[in-house]
């Protein structure tokens, strides 16, 4: 708000990692979740925030970004998390791949933090239910 810039908040979900758990045990899982952890933040700025949530879930804050600038980063996710996971998937016939959620909150809107997050999570269970592997954006409802 005190800048007048926009922030993004992206919500991340590993598809397929209790099947990977079950499949290989809880090392490789965990292994998975360090190679996951460092695909994230090589995707991000290094001024932008990546938070595992617990299990795997993460969210990654984007500051001064909209929408836009997170579905490119959401769209690399997509492309390069099946490929950076593929040794940890071996000899099971699992793909893993990430679900993700995105929402902006744009200043002078008065929008609550609460909302944003709200909102992510939302276009990330969307996701879920569509098939798994891609990205939404969930758009705030218009001012009226």
């Amino acid at each position: 708000e005190r800048d007048a810039r926009p922030g993004t908040l992206m919500f991340v979900d590993l598809d397929q990692f209790k099947a990977l758990n079950d499949a290989r045990g809880h090392d490789v899982g965990d292994e998975a979740l360090v190679l996951v952890a460092a695909l994230l933040r090589a995707t991000v700025r290094p001024a932008d925030l990546v938070a595992r949530l617990g299990g795997d879930e993460f969210a990654l804050w984007l500051d001064g970004a909209d929408e836009l600038a997170a579905a490119e980063r959401a769209e690399e996710l997509r492309i390069a998390t099946p490929v950076a996971l593929a040794e940890t998937t071996e000899g099971t016939g699992l793909t893993l791949g990430m679900s993700i959620g995105i929402a902006t909150r744009w200043p002078g809107r008065g929008e609550a933090l609460e909302a944003v997050i709200q909102r992510a999570d939302q276009a990330m269970y969307h996701v879920k239910r569509s098939g798994r592997g891609h990205w939404h954006v969930s758009r705030p409802e218009p001012r009226g």
